[in-house]
């Protein structure tokens, strides 16, 4: 029996060669040389894994976190951030390893999932942060703006160092009361006036969102503007007019800073034209942000799996290894089924983006590509904390203890990444308000029905009929008169995206279960529609259940399973 001072800890020299959902994820998008090509560029970004995450547990010690310099040691004004040295470490090999000179957008976003594992936040979000300030310039950016200063935000000598300012004090998911405004000064410059009260990664560059003076009330007179915090001119260097009022002491993210910033005629350059800045915002800035967060949802839901996992495989209790009590293995499983179920509509989403770009051509693609967006950006984070709850009690009072492991981080970070780029409320009324631009429920029952007439007789019998009841419930719910009904929309917003959303996700992985003859997916499936759509009585039911018996080490340890699945 081993006994407990011989736990090993988490091994992650091999993130993506011990991932084989995402392996097969990526087989079932790609053609045979293309998989390759990205498995190849996988294998050789994890072997920097180990080296980051070790460098992540220093900078996230207390004494390490973020401050604020106002001055330097002769006194003159520099209003900065200063992150640890470790930060600075891991952000400028991110860049120099290539991140924004990925090939695909499923290359990076896939780097970014493995990237998210390690849990450093002060990482993700400025990547996350940089690269819509990169999307939105190369977008809309003047050439001037392009030519000076796009090649600083590429460098690793301003590594991660772009930022996007929206929220204030009034305007946070109600982006169109912010009250930020432009002035333009008596030699045509254009001046920053305003506070921000949400500024995270606030090192460098930024986009911030303000309204022109005597611009229009609402969303429609929201324009975009490049900040820079340091000014240059005729080689000296001073900071712009702004001031950092103090860091953010927040729940989770610790170690990512975050600032309240007042801006006093800071010098400002229009990113597009000013009666365009929300479409901009929402399109570069806004969606870039929620696919990071997607991507840095599942990494982290992905090590608190493994971290579960290892610890569950290694310590003994009542004769045996954790893992192999059944409420032990069926936690596991749950949390490994939600994961897969929401890695892979995320990674097609993402091969998608490959295929019609980040733009669509017609309005009805760019909505039916937002509706995504939203959807896996709330669908991943919401099961997050729950997850990650999940994989701190099967560690008992161990996993609670802030050194034992990383989980009670992740858990605080989960809890960020609820709130971060739109709360589950807000992205749900979201998608409703944009069902009345375009038939989305006419889309979703297409989809659904594609997914039907796909599905086989003879694979999970149980499940596809419980899944056509659901179907049908869903059609009999959302009909005409509810949708026209505001007050029922705005009541039953959240239970129809996720009623959809559950439809959708689980019919996928049947889909990718057939295709591939993959009987993992399959059971996991099986065993979602039955949590999801089976009621009390169901979740006894549930074939799925009876089956772990026989392959859920497997099942938990992602190894090739073999069982009926009629």
């Amino acid at each position: 029996m081993k006994r407990f001072e011989n736990i090993q800890s988490t091994p992650l020299d091999n993130l993506f060669g011990d991932d084989l959902a995402l392996q097969r994820i990526i087989q079932s998008l790609h053609e045979d040389p293309e998989a390759q090509e990205v498995s190849e560029k996988l294998a050789a970004w994890q072997s920097h894994l180990p080296k980051w995450n070790a460098l992540a547990e220093v900078a996230a010690r207390v004494e390490n976190l973020p401050r604020i310099e106002e001055r330097d040691r002769l006194g003159n004004p520099i209003e900065r951030v200063v992150v640890p040295q470790e930060t600075k470490t891991i952000r400028e090999e991110v860049v120099r390893g290539g991140i924004f000179e990925c090939e695909t957008e499923f290359e990076q976003f896939s780097k970014i999932y493995l990237l998210a594992q390690m849990g450093e936040s002060g990482v993700m979000c400025p990547l996350a942060c940089t690269d819509g300030l990169i999307r939105v310039m190369n977008a809309v950016g003047s050439e001037e703006l392009k030519d000076n200063y796009l090649p600083r935000i590429l460098s690793a000598e301003f590594p991660l160092a772009g930022s996007q300012f929206v929220t204030e004090k009034m305007g946070g998911s109600d982006v169109g009361v912010i009250e930020a405004v432009v002035k333009t000064d008596s030699l045509g410059n254009k001046r920053l006036f305003g506070q921000k009260w949400f500024c995270s990664t606030p090192e460098e560059f930024y986009v911030v969102a303000a309204r022109e003076e005597g611009a229009p009330s609402g969303t429609q007179g929201i324009s975009l503007y490049f900040v820079p915090r340091v000014l240059e001119e005729n080689g000296v260097c001073a900071p712009n007019r702004l001031r950092m009022v103090r860091l953010k002491d927040k729940l989770g993210t610790q170690s990512l800073p975050t600032a309240e910033i007042d801006f006093d005629g800071a010098l400002c350059f229009p990113l597009g034209k000013e009666e365009e800045g929300f479409h901009n915002l929402m399109t570069y800035v806004l969606n870039c942000s929620r696919l990071h967060n997607a991507a840095n949802a599942l990494g982290i839901h992905r090590r608190a799996f493994i971290e579960a996992r290892q610890y569950a495989s290694e310590r003994v209790a009542f004769g045996k290894p954790l893992i192999e009590h059944a409420l032990v293995g069926e936690t596991l499983i749950d949390m490994l089924s939600h994961l897969n179920m929401n890695l892979l509509t995320f990674f097609r989403l993402i091969k998608k983006l490959d295929d019609d770009g980040w733009v669509p051509d017609d309005t009805e693609r760019q909505l039916w590509l937002r509706f995504w967006i939203n959807l896996l950006k709330y669908r991943s984070s919401a099961r997050l904390v729950e997850s990650t709850k999940s994989a701190i009690l099967l560690l008992g009072g161990n996993g609670i203890v802030n050194d034992f492991s990383i989980l009670p981080r992740l858990m605080r970070d989960g809890i960020i990444m609820e709130t971060w780029e739109g709360t589950h409320n807000t992205l749900c009324l979201q998608i409703m308000r944009d069902a009345r631009r375009f038939d989305l429920f006419g889309k979703l029952k297409s989809e659904i029905e594609q997914i039907l007439s796909s599905w086989p007789d003879d694979v999970l019998r149980d499940s596809q009929a419980l899944y056509v009841s659901a179907f049908e419930e869903a059609l009999a719910q959302c009909n005409p008169e509810n949708l026209n009904d505001s007050q029922w929309v705005l009541r039953h917003s959240r239970r129809v995206v996720d009623l959809f959303a559950d439809l959708l996700q689980t019919g996928m992985m049947v889909r990718m279960g057939v295709s591939e003859n993959d009987t993992n997916t399959l059971v996991q499936a099986s065993y979602l529609i039955f949590k999801f759509f089976g009621g009390r009585s169901g979740s006894f039911s549930s074939p799925a259940l009876a089956r772990f018996e026989a392959v859920g080490l497997d099942l938990i340890h992602e190894r090739p399973v073999s069982t009926d699945t009629q």
